[in-house]
C-alpha cells in the first residue's frame, strides 16, 4: 500500500467555506452601492459571471486584475445597470470578501489530525490580497508548512509548477504527495498535470470526468483520515 509523506490542500470549497463568505460580501456590497435588484437574483448572476471569468483566467486567456473588474461589468450589463461604477465595486467587494474566514464542518479538526502524521501545504488560485486576509484570520493556516498563493508565484492551477513551492519547502516529490480540492477544471487537472495523487472532494457525487482518475473521492472532508495511505 502507498504510504504519502505529505497532503496538500486546495483552500475554497474544501477547507474554506467559498460560498457563504462570497454571499456575505455580495450582501455588503449590493447595500454600498443601492443595488436594488433582487439579491437572489444578484448572487445567482454573480456567481455564472465568475465561474466564467475564472475559467478563462484557468485557461491562461485573462489575468486576474481584469478579472477583478470583468465579473462585474457582465453583471452589470445583466442587471442593466450602466452608471454602476465598476473599479470601485470590485475593490468594496474583494476587501468585503477578505474578511471572511468561514470554514467548512469539519476542516479544522481533519487538518489538525493530518498535521500530526504529515507536513502539508495550501496551495490555492486566489487574489493574494484576499486570502493572505482571510488565512491570517483563520486558526487552520497553523497546521500548513507551506502556503502558495497563485497571484504570488506567478503561475495558477492546472500548471503544476505551481506545486513546485511547496515541494521545494517541504522535501518531497510530486508523487508522494496526496492533493485534496474539490474543482475538476483546477484542482483534479493540476494533479494530473503534476504527476500527484488526487482525492476529490465531490459532495454533489458528480460522475468521473473522462480523462481523469482520482485516487479517491469522498463526499466529506471527514473522510480524508481515514483513507489508506495517511
Amino acid at each position: 500500500m502507498k504510504k504519502y509523506k505529505s497532503v496538500f490542500f486546495d483552500a475554497d470549497d474544501t477547507l474554506f467555506d467559498y460560498p457563504l463568505a462570497e454571499r456575505t460580501a455580495l450582501l455588503a456590497s449590493l447595500d454600498e452601492f443601492a443595488i436594488t435588484a433582487e439579491p437572489e437574483t444578484v448572487i445567482a448572476a454573480y456567481k455564472r459571471h465568475n465561474r466564467d471569468v475564472w475559467q478563462a483566467f484557468e485557461r491562461g486567456e485573462t489575468d486576474q486584475a481584469t478579472l477583478r473588474i470583468e465579473r462585474f461589468r457582465r453583471l452589470a450589463a445583466e442587471l442593466g445597470i450602466s452608471d454602476l461604477p465598476l473599479a470601485r465595486i470590485g475593490s468594496f467587494y474583494l476587501e468585503a470578501l477578505s474578511r471572511q474566514s468561514q470554514l467548512l464542518p469539519g476542516a479544522l479538526a481533519t487538518v489538525r489530525a493530518l498535521a500530526e502524521k504529515f507536513p502539508l501545504a495550501l496551495v490555492t488560485n486566489g487574489i493574494a490580497a484576499v486570502q493572505k486576509k482571510r488565512f491570517a484570520a483563520s486558526p487552520i493556516t497553523a497546521y500548513f508548512q507551506s502556503i502558495v498563493i497563485s497571484e504570488e508565484v506567478g503561475l495558477a492551477k492546472p500548471d503544476p509548477r505551481i506545486f513546485e513551492p511547496a515541494l521545494q519547502k517541504i522535501g518531497v516529490q510530486a508523487a508522494d504527495v496526496l492533493f485534496v480540492g474539490d474543482s475538476v477544471s483546477s484542482d483534479m487537472a493540476a494533479a494530473r498535470n503534476a504527476g500527484m495523487d488526487f482525492c476529490w472532494l465531490n459532495p454533489s457525487g458528480t460522475p468521473v470526468p473522462a480523462g481523469h482518475s482520482p485516487a479517491y473521492i469522498i463526499a466529506t472532508i471527514h473522510e480524508l483520515p481515514g483513507l489508506p495511505g495517511l
